[in-house]
């Protein structure tokens, strides 16, 4: 993976497989962009929290949305969260829901669902089941959108639904001692073996890996006693056009 530095936060890398969509350049350009803004989003958080080791992507998803609604405003205001849909499953009655995200970029109209998981990076070859299970999920939410249900939507262009899954990389343990460095750490490494081992038959568009800076790698101490280390976190994403 080909990393670049961003200053405070560490090194990030953005790979994308050959997207076979009309709006392929744009999807890329959104989503490089959006993954660089919630590395950056996210160290401001741990900076202005003043809490050693607290970082918003160790909380659950729907605390995640706090950096990723900003990520995205950095790009573009038009943008609603729990957009709302008709879906209409084949074979199926139609039913309400709706879409993690709509956004609006460059004269094309995006549908993401976000998911996030957790991989413990010292089991590489056997990572959590839903890690893969929550991708799957957001796969199976997407393929429901049918473009009828979006007629209303400003298309322009085009409309192209995204699957978005953020993973944390992490290590607990009740002796700090032994969480040991991370600088030794061969996290690209890991995560190729994580994205092999995953067991998803959806098509990865993207991989995406941030290594954090070091003083951003510190054990976090939970009232449990449990200290954990986070030195890195993976995203991978699934785009597909709505073209029915």
């Amino acid at each position: 993976m080909k990393f670049k530095t961003i200053r405070d936060c560490g090194k990030v890398a953005v790979e994308f497989s050959n997207v076979d969509t009309d709006g392929a350049r744009v999807s890329r350009d959104l989503l490089e962009k959006l993954v660089i803004n919630i590395v950056r989003r996210s160290t401001e958080y741990y900076g202005a929290t003043g809490t050693s080791g607290d970082h918003i992507f160790t909380y659950r998803e729907k605390q995640f949305h706090s950096v990723v609604c900003p990520s995205i405003s950095d790009m573009t205001k038009s943008y609603v969260i729990e957009h709302p849909l008709i879906r209409k499953p084949h074979g199926e009655k139609e039913y309400s829901g709706h879409v993690d995200y709509w956004i609006k970029y460059r004269k094309y109209s995006f549908l993401m669902e976000l998911k996030h998981a957790f991989f413990s990076y010292r089991r590489p070859d056997n990572p959590r089941a839903n890690i893969a299970r929550r991708f799957d999920r957001a796969m199976e939410q997407l393929k429901s959108i049918r473009m009828e249900a979006c007629r209303y939507l400003n298309l322009n262009s085009g409309l192209i639904k995204i699957a978005l899954e953020t993973i944390v990389f992490y290590q607990g343990s009740r002796n700090e001692s032994s969480l040991g460095s991370t600088e030794a750490l061969d996290l690209v490494e890991m995560f190729q073996k994580l994205v092999n081992n995953m067991k998803t038959n959806h098509r990865i568009d993207m991989q995406a890996l941030w290594i954090l800076n070091e003083r951003l790698a510190q054990p976090y101490e939970y009232p449990s006693g449990v200290f954990e280390i986070y030195p890195a976190v993976a995203f991978m994403a699934n785009i597909s056009e709505v073209k029915e």
